[in-house]
């Protein structure tokens, strides 16, 4: 290798590593955030007299109510709903905060790096259904104390969980296609 592509290799890495470790960064700020929100919105569901918030509306699925009308079984349910999304949430931010310490360190083939590829597909795929499933689910459990005719089943698709679907598939297949590269190039150290 000469010289010149010796220096815009190590161009391209110190690339790499300075965004991946931007984003680790970043992505390290999200999940303390996100597990700062999860805590708050749990804490305003399960007690809304104690954070003053009783007459604050609970908009979910498209129903408006007021928290203090909704019983107490239901809010459980609705924040049980809310520490699931969150959880999908984290899991999927935390596989990609450990695949950005994997590129920062330059370990593009290594086991890691292809696990927390498919754990972050997996995760995807797990959040845009969990996603399509918690407006219906949500929406039944918002009118659950409602009389029998009264009571709601919303469906609405935004298009936000085909993009999970759809990215947590290409992560996935990403993730294979970088098993068998590392496959590949472990078998051509082999050979030669």
């Amino acid at each position: 290798m000469s010289t010149l592509e010796g220096l815009e290799r190590d161009t391209r890495l110190r690339r790499i590593r300075r965004l991946s470790n931007a984003m680790k960064w970043f992505v390290t700020v999200l999940l303390v955030l996100m597990s700062v929100a999860s805590a708050i919105l749990v804490f305003m569901l399960l007690l809304p007299a104690f954070l003053d918030v009783p007459n604050g509306l609970l908009d979910s699925a498209g129903l408006e109510r007021k928290l203090e009308e909704v019983p107490v079984a239901q809010r459980l349910g609705l924040s049980a709903m809310v520490v699931l999304a969150f959880f999908l949430l984290r899991s999927i931010f935390w596989n990609l905060r450990r695949l950005f310490v994997q590129f920062h360190d330059g370990a593009f083939f290594a086991p890691a790096t292809q696990a927390h590829i498919l754990n972050a597909g997996f995760w995807l795929i797990a959040y845009g259904l969990f996603d399509i499933l918690s407006d219906p689910v949500s929406s039944v459990l918002l009118t659950w104390d409602n009389a029998p005719g009264a009571r709601r089943l919303e469906v609405e698709l935004s298009g936000g969980e085909f993009f999970s679907l759809v990215f947590g598939a290409l992560l996935l297949v990403f993730g294979w296609i970088m098993r068998e590269a590392a496959s590949l190039a472990d078998e051509n150290r082999q050979f030669v």
